[in-house]
């Protein structure tokens, strides 16, 4: 028969073992967001050990495996009349046919005004593109960096899973300076994946294969069409003359 002792001693051993059970970290938040990250098709990015990119932050994403597609306009003075007007047309057709769960956003080079990454959203985004206005000059560099910014911070509630795409849409060079040694820095050191659409443009600066996804577009049509292989996962654009009004 066990002694008074022998019970308070084996009493006390259960509770320190059910004390240190309770100390274990939870990992259910991360260890599920890294199991579908290296399921993934190639798209989604995961971060590793020594990650510096993107900083550490408070807020966290209830999905850390959203998709982010930033669009830089160019509303420069050279994009005014058909040009825009094709332009819009096209970011129509993304706002209508992107699945509404992706984060989708927009900057404009000449205008301090942004639509956020964010799900959801597409009226606010058809709303913005609505009022552009083709003035003023390309000043690509500060605002390509300013485009950085807005990822970086979505990067950091998704704790740098997720994918993360700049589209830069434009009609000529930088006036500014060039955005290359930022867009190199960025592909290197970062998980965003930068698209440069060259709009009624055969080239640019930035049509640097190893770097840059570098396409030309010279209609609505051809612009919605490099949106949709951007987007990769929508299947079907309708026509951008459908969102036109």
């Amino acid at each position: 028969m066990k002694t008074h002792s022998s019970i308070l001693a084996l009493a006390a051993l259960a509770t320190a073992g059910f004390l240190a059970s309770c100390e274990k970290p939870s990992k259910v938040s991360l260890t599920g967001a890294e199991a579908a990250a290296t399921t993934s098709t190639g798209k989604t990015s995961k971060p590793g050990k020594n990650q510096k990119w993107p900083p550490a932050s408070e807020a966290l994403d209830p999905d850390l495996l959203k998709e982010n597609y930033l669009v830089v306009l160019d509303d420069s003075g050279s994009m005014a009349g058909k040009k825009i007007q094709q332009a819009k047309n096209a970011l129509f057709s993304l706002a209508q046919t992107l699945p509404p769960q992706h984060n989708l956003g927009l900057v404009l080079l000449n205008k301090s005004e942004t639509v956020q990454l964010q799900p959801g959203n597409r009226e606010d985004f058809v709303k913005a593109v609505k009022a552009v206005k083709a003035e003023g000059g390309t000043p690509l560099r500060s605002v390509t960096k300013k485009a950085y910014q807005l990822i970086t911070k979505k990067a950091s509630t998704q704790r740098g899973y997720g994918s993360y795409h700049m589209i830069i849409v434009t009609d000529g060079e930088t006036s500014d300076g060039s955005p290359l040694p930022l867009v190199s820095k960025m592909v290197a050191q970062t998980a965003i994946q930068v698209h440069v659409i060259g709009f009624h443009l055969k080239d640019h600066e930035l049509n640097q294969p190893s770097l840059i996804d570098y396409r030309t577009a010279g209609n609505s049509q051809e612009l919605a069409q490099a949106f949709q292989a951007v987007t990769a996962e929508v299947e079907e654009f309708s026509d951008p003359q459908e969102f036109s009004r």
